[in-house]
């Protein structure tokens, strides 16, 4: 009478404690795993940043010296002028390609790129984004 029937437990709803535990150190597993891609992408997408705003910084720097080395108002106007015009261009590269890139990442972290994906990894970008002025000839072409 005192002797336990493992098969009337499981029958009756009751899931063995193995199968609970297994369970839930499936899902702690794939919570990291999700964790971990999630880390590794954002150490990218931050990587990239660096680069462009490091890239950003020499090509003011050249600007600068530019503009030391010059020698009359006209010039210096049109080098400034250049400079303005370059880093304006550089930012909204810069912004496009963070948020695309974050966009990106969070998809694919939710598991939304892995029905096609076929298990790839993470998206990283390696390539610098489109200048404002390339976005609508890309888009024109694809229409």
């Amino acid at each position: 009478m005192t002797e336990f029937n493992r098969t009337e437990s499981s029958a009756s709803g009751v899931a063995p404690a193995g199968a609970v535990a297994a369970g839930v150190l499936r899902e702690a597993e794939a919570w990291t795993s999700a964790q971990c891609e999630l880390l590794s992408g954002m150490g990218a997408i931050w990587t990239d940043w660096l680069r462009r705003q490091q890239e950003a910084i020499d090509a003011s720097a050249r600007s600068v010296q530019q503009m030391f080395e010059c020698r009359n108002a006209a010039d210096l106007a049109q080098i400034q002028q250049e400079w303005l015009a370059g880093t304006a261009k550089r930012s909204v590269s810069d912004i496009s390609a963070l948020a695309c890139d974050s966009m990106a990442l969070g998809w694919w972290v939710v598991g939304a790129d892995r029905l096609g994906s076929g298990g790839k990894s993470a998206p990283r970008s390696t390539e610098r984004a489109k200048s404002a002025d390339e976005v609508p000839l890309q888009r024109a072409a694809a229409e």
